[in-house]
């Protein structure tokens, strides 16, 4: 009777073992994924925390140039709105006797042409306003322990930016159904607690009222989100920064 054949064993190389993990020179799967700039723009009102991760380069020209675009189209579709804006703040001066007639006319003047070139010349303050909040953001952050760069700051002051914006169309918008004869100073169509003031209030009055504002305080608050993300500065600080920020940017320029 024959013996049974025994098959031979193969040797296993080491070359077939299992790997034991993805490789550590390979992108991590935690690192925040690119996208590009418009997408940031629409996925700052309902994912702002994942934007701010995206955007910590600050690189932020793109964001710019869409932003320019965007303030140039709502300047042009609102010029009745702005020459009326601009004529009641004037009109307001003059009866609380902080102008002469003759310095109103001028101011008058000035307000249509704004009002005609405001298309041509808003990319432009919206470059010089961007530039203007990320060196506030960027200084007032390195006082308080954060880790900003200027255009980290700058990246972070047009992000926030963005909900004011979505209100300047909303502002726009208003113009085509209200009249704008009852416009009595340049807060009358804005979504907030200023819109309600009399023309004959005191002007910091309508500029603390102009912060009870929901897509001003959504602004701040992204400038807090921001700083917490980019700038790795503790919430507290944080919102102390967006608070301190909010009443700058109201006293010099609101």
């Amino acid at each position: 009777m024959s013996e049974p054949v025994t098959p031979p064993v193969l040797p296993v190389s080491d070359s077939f073992q299992p790997s034991e993990g993805p490789s550590s020179d390979g992108p991590s799967s935690n690192s925040p994924s690119k996208s590009a700039a418009w997408e940031d723009v629409l996925d700052i009102f309902y994912s702002p925390r994942a934007v701010f991760e995206r955007n910590k380069a600050g690189n932020y020209w793109m964001l710019l140039l869409i932003l320019a675009v965007l303030a140039g189209g709502i300047a042009f579709l609102s010029q009745q709105l702005t020459s009326a804006l601009g004529e009641a703040e004037i009109a307001r001066a003059v009866k609380q006797g902080g102008v002469t007639p003759e310095q109103a006319a001028a101011g008058k003047k000035f307000a249509e042409k704004f009002a005609q070139f405001g298309p041509y010349v808003m990319p432009f303050f919206t470059a010089f306003g961007a530039w203007i909040s990320g060196l506030m953001i960027w200084l007032f952050s390195r006082f308080m322990g954060g880790k900003l760069d200027f255009a980290q700051g700058t990246t972070i002051g047009l992000l926030a930016s963005l909900p004011e914006t979505l209100e300047r169309i909303l502002i726009g918008a208003q113009a085509m159904f209200l009249d704008t004869a009852m416009v009595q100073h340049k807060y009358s169509f804005n979504i907030g607690a200023a819109r309600f003031l009399d023309g004959d209030a005191n002007k910091w009055m309508l500029k603390l009222a102009s912060l009870a504002d929901p897509f001003v305080i959504w602004g701040y608050v992204l400038i807090g989100i921001g700083a917490h993300v980019i700038g790795k500065m503790e919430m507290e600080k944080a919102a102390v920064l967006a608070v301190i920020v909010a009443l700058v940017t109201t006293i010099l320029f609101r």
